[in-house]
């Protein structure tokens, strides 16, 4: 199998969504066969960047709602957003419950 044909299947299997393990098994392909040719792909993908040939992937970020004046606090996998003119009594209490959790 030359070069090409291993690019195409490391393609193949990147694309299939699958774990490479798994579309290994279902092609009848060794794992360790394939990790040999993924990682040469890899090595000549990185040479090609290196010598001036960029690849470029887009990037999206989602926009945020800014809202003047509003603080954004980040606890863990908590995030609270206090907006101009909330209720210190209820921000204490929510943040007394949040620290409890944290």
């Amino acid at each position: 199998m030359d070069a090409k044909e291993r690019q195409v299947l490391v393609a193949e299997c990147r694309a299939s969504g699958m774990t490479a393990k798994a579309w290994c098994e279902q092609k009848g392909i060794k794992y360790r066969q394939y990790v040999s040719w993924a990682s040469k792909v890899n090595r000549k993908n990185q040479m090609v960047t290196e010598h001036g040939k960029q690849q470029w992937a887009a990037v999206t970020l989602p926009k945020e709602e800014q809202v003047a004046g509003r603080i954004k606090l980040n606890c863990g996998k908590w995030t609270i957003h206090a907006d101009p003119g909330l209720n210190l009594a209820l921000l204490a209490d929510v943040l007394k419950v949040v620290n409890s959790l944290c």
